[in-house]
């Protein structure tokens, strides 16, 4: 037996992984024009492994809490721009994730203000989170975790300037532990 043919063998036999599931993973575009306008729309009716795709245009005053598992959340056709301009999601963040193995891919958050001093452009309160070629800036936090040892954050190729409200307990980035 070849290695190939081997491993083409060991593949065939082997058991999905309890995580898989018979439903497709759905592909969400949330565009003006679209039925889904708008970010918070798109967090309010996704399901487990579904892939967004935001517009690049600017959406200002629209937070989100995201609570499904297994998201990806992109930008298309550019970087859309999530602008708190004044609101944020539960007094935290301009996007609150809490479910699972989020992906956040090609966004920028401006703009986080809460009476805490935490406002965040993302709060992280799930565990795993993946953040590629994002933009933060001007917000009191970039990406704000909490302690969870279960949790691992990565982030690639991405910018953080200028967060922070200016009293030294505030950050462009703070993971609590992962």
């Amino acid at each position: 037996l070849t290695w190939s043919a081997l491993l083409v063998a060991c593949c065939a036999m082997a058991p999905a992984p309890p995580h898989s599931s018979p439903r497709a993973h759905r592909t969400i575009q949330v565009s003006p024009g679209k039925p889904l306008e708008r970010p918070s729309q798109a967090a309010a009716v996704v399901k487990d492994g579904d892939i967004v795709e935001i517009s690049a245009v600017k959406y200002t005053g629209d937070v989100a809490v995201w609570t499904a598992n297994g998201l990806t959340l992109r930008g298309v056709n550019g970087r859309p721009h999530l602008e708190a301009g004044g609101a944020s999601a539960q007094q935290k963040a301009i996007w609150v994730i809490r479910g699972t193995n989020t992906i956040v891919e090609n966004m920028e958050f401006s703009g986080a203000i809460v009476p805490d001093r935490n406002g965040a452009g993302i709060r992280q309160e799930g565990s795993g989170l993946i953040v590629r070629s994002s933009y933060f800036h001007d917000n009191q936090e970039g990406i704000l975790t909490g302690n969870n040892p279960n949790s691992d954050i990565t982030i690639e190729g991405s910018e953080f300037t200028d967060n922070g409200y200016g009293d030294g307990f505030s950050h462009n980035i703070y993971i609590g532990g992962a």
